[in-house]
C-alpha cells in the first residue's frame, strides 16, 4: 500500500544552492540538505533535520518537549543524520508494510522537522503552509517515511500556487504514550511533541517565506487523532498554532475513566525493563528501553480494541484530566472544542476495519471486542450493538470490521464534522478496497510507478481539492459540499465524487456508541 519516502531520490547539487538563502532560526542557521526538482521543472529546497526541541533523553525522558532547542554553531545542512532521525519505532508483524513489519529501529534524539520550500519563495512572501502529521498506530513512522510532499509540489505551475511543506517527528510507543499519575512524568508526550513542532512552525516559518497565520495541518490515522485532540485541548480554550485542519481517518478509541488502565500499561512497561520506578527507567540504557518498547508492542498480545497496539488499553493517547479532560467525542458533543479553527476537511475510509480489525468468528469474540471499548457493557447493550449490523452470525468477520470502522474511526469523523458543519467538508473514500490508509496514496500521489493508484485522474482531483483547501479553506469547491446542517459529504468512488448524505449521520451506530460513552456504568 505505501512506498518508502521518495525524499531519498532528491539530489545534492551544490551549484543549485545559491538560489536558496541560509535561514537563521535563532538557535541555528540552516541551508538546504537537498535540492529536488518537481515534474514541471521547478526546484524545491529540502531543509531537513531542523531541531525544534531539546533531545528528550536522560532526565527529559517521559517529559513534555523542552524548548528552545540547543544552540548549534556553524551552518547546518541536516546531512549529519540523513537516515538516523526517526524516533524509536516498532512495527508489529500484522501491519501491511513488507520490509518494516516485525522490525524495530530509531533513536531517542529524534525531535527534528523538515521544511520544503519552492524556489523563489522568500521571507515576506507569506505563502500557505501545509504541515504533515504522520500516523501508523502511535508505534512507528516518521517525517521521512512512507510518503512525502513532492507529489503535491509537482502540481505547482504558477507562482500563486506555491506553498511550503513541513513535517516533524514525535515520540511513539512507550516513549510517547505511557505514564503514571503517581510519578514525576507527563502524559501523552507524543502529542506535546507534535504541538511543539507546530508551534516552532508558527514561530519561524515566516523566515522561510511562509505565512504563520495560514497553516493547514494534515493528519492521518494516529496523526489525525492527535489533531482531533488538539481541537479539544483545554476544552477548546487552547490557542491553536494552525488555522485549518485536514483530518483523515482519526484512529482514536474513546476512553474516559483511565486511571487504573493507565497504571496497568505503565506496570507492563516497568516489567519489560525489569524496573520498579521512573528513576530506573530514566537511567536505563537506550538498548534496554528499545527492547521494552519491542516487547510491549510486538511480543505482548494487543488488547487495545483498535487504532493502536499493546497491553491493556494500548499504547496510545488518553484523557489526562488536565490538557485533555475527557474523551474527544464527548467533548465535541458537549461543545467543548476549539472555535478558532477556520476550516476543516474530515474523512474516513468506507472499510477502515478491513485490515485493522481482528478476525471475529464467534459471538463471544465479538462481545470481547466490544468490551475492549466498554469493559462493563452488559449483555443487553452487546445485543443492541449486534443488531446494528445486519449480517448473520456466519458473517461475524464483517461485523467485527464494521464495528472497528465505526468505533475507532468513522464516529470520530462524524462528530467533528457535525461540530464544524458550516465551515467543514467531509468525504468518505469508497474506492475498493477502501481500507485504512488507502487515501494516502491519493493525497501523496506522484506517478503510477512510485505511488500506484487505481485512478491517477481521481488522485489528481483529490490533490487539487486538498491544495484548494490549503489556499482558500472549505467551501471553495463545487464538487465537495459543505457539511452544514444537512450532513452532505463527497463520496470518493471509481466513478468520481458523488454528493450524498453522511452514512454515519443517518444510521444509529454512532449515537449508540455516544450513549454508551455517556453512561459511566459502561466502563469506558
Amino acid at each position: 500500500m505505501y512506498k518508502l519516502s521518495i525524499f531519498a531520490t532528491a539530489l545534492f547539487v551544490g551549484s543549485s544552492f545559491t538560489s536558496f538563502a541560509p535561514i537563521n532560526v535563532d538557535t541555528a542557521t540552516h541551508i538546504p540538505t537537498y535540492i529536488n526538482t518537481t515534474a514541471s521543472g521547478a526546484k524545491v529546497a529540502l531543509y531537513n533535520n531542523i531541531r525544534f526541541a531539546q533531545p528528550p533523553i536522560g532526565n527529559l525522558r517521559f517529559r513534555k518537549p523542552r524548548t528552545p532547542p540547543p544552540t548549534q554553531d556553524g551552518i547546518q545542512d541536516g546531512r549529519d543524520r540523513l537516515f538516523s532521525s526517526d524516533c524509536v519505532c516498532a512495527a508489529p508483524s500484522q501491519v501491511p508494510f513488507p520490509g518494516l513489519n516485525g522490525t524495530t529501529w530509531g533513536t531517542e534524539d529524534c525531535l527534528f522537522l523538515n521544511v520544503w520550500v519552492p524556489e523563489g519563495v522568500k521571507a515576506g512572501d507569506n505563502v500557505p503552509v501545509l504541515y504533515w502529521m504522520y500516523g501508523s498506530a502511535y508505534a512507528f513512522g516518521s517525517k521521512d517515511l512512507l510518503v512525502d510532499g513532492m507529489g503535491l509540489m509537482d502540481l505547482i505551475r504558477q507562482p500563486q500556487e506555491r506553498f511550503i511543506y513541513v513535517s516533524g517527528n514525535y515520540r511513539m510507543g512507550i516513549y510517547g504514550w505511557t505514564s503514571s499519575a503517581d510519578e514525576d512524568m507527563d502524559a501523552n508526550v507524543g502529542l506535546h511533541d507534535g504541538i511543539a513542532a507546530l508551534e516552532w512552525t508558527k514561530q519561524y516559518i515566516a523566515r522561510f517565506g511562509g505565512n504563520p497565520n495560514d497553516i493547514t495541518v494534515l493528519g492521518e490515522s494516529a496523526g489525525a487523532a492527535m489533531v482531533e485532540l488538539m481541537l479539544v485541548a483545554e476544552e477548546g480554550m487552547w490557542p491553536l498554532p494552525f488555522q485549518k485542519a485536514f483530518i483523515s481517518s482519526p484512529a482514536l478509541l474513546s476512553r474516559r475513566n483511565v486511571t487504573a488502565r493507565r497504571e496497568y500499561v505503565w506496570q507492563q512497561v516497568l516489567n519489560s525493563t525489569n524496573c520498579s520506578s521512573l528513576d530506573c527507567m530514566r537511567q536505563a540504557s537506550p538498548s534496554t528501553l528499545e527492547a521494552a518498547n519491542k516487547n510491549v508492542l510486538l511480543d505482548i498480545k494487543s488488547e487495545s480494541g483498535g487504532g493502536s497496539f499493546g497491553p491493556g488499553m494500548g499504547i496510545s493517547p488518553f484523557p489526562d484530566g488536565k490538557f485533555i479532560t475527557d474523551a474527544a467525542m464527548v467533548l465535541f458533543k458537549q461543545g467543548k472544542y476549539n472555535r478558532q479553527l477556520k476550516s476543516a476537511i474530515i474523512g474516513n475510509m468506507a472499510a477502515e476495519g478491513l485490515i485493522t480489525a481482528p478476525e471475529i468468528t464467534t459471538p463471544s469474540e465479538l462481545a470481547s471486542l466490544i468490551r475492549l471499548a466498554f469493559p462493563n457493557a452488559n449483555a443487553s447493550s452487546i445485543r443492541a450493538l449486534r443488531k446494528m449490523y445486519l449480517y448473520p452470525d456466519s458473517e461475524l468477520l464483517q461485523v467485527g470490521q464494521d464495528w472497528v470502522t465505526d468505533a475507532v474511526f468513522a464516529c470520530n469523523a462524524e462528530v467533528m464534522a457535525k461540530a464544524y458543519g458550516p465551515r467543514a467538508q467531509r468525504y468518505v473514500f469508497s474506492i475498493p478496497p477502501a481500507a485504512h490508509g488507502q487515501d494516502l496514496e491519493y493525497i501523496f500521489f506522484r506517478d503510477n510507478t512510485t505511488t500506484p493508484v487505481s485512478s491517477p485522474t481521481l488522485a489528481r482531483q483529490f490533490q487539487q481539492e486538498l491544495l484548494s483547501f490549503v489556499r482558500y479553506g472549505a467551501g471553495n469547491s463545487s464538487d465537495w459540499p459543505l457539511y452544514g446542517n444537512s450532513s452532505n459529504i463527497a463520496n470518493v468512488t471509481m466513478n468520481g465524487l458523488q454528493v450524498q448524505k453522511d452514512p454515519w449521520a443517518e444510521k444509529p451506530t454512532c449515537e449508540m456508541i455516544m450513549q454508551l460513552l455517556e453512561d459511566r456504568a459502561s466502563g469506558a
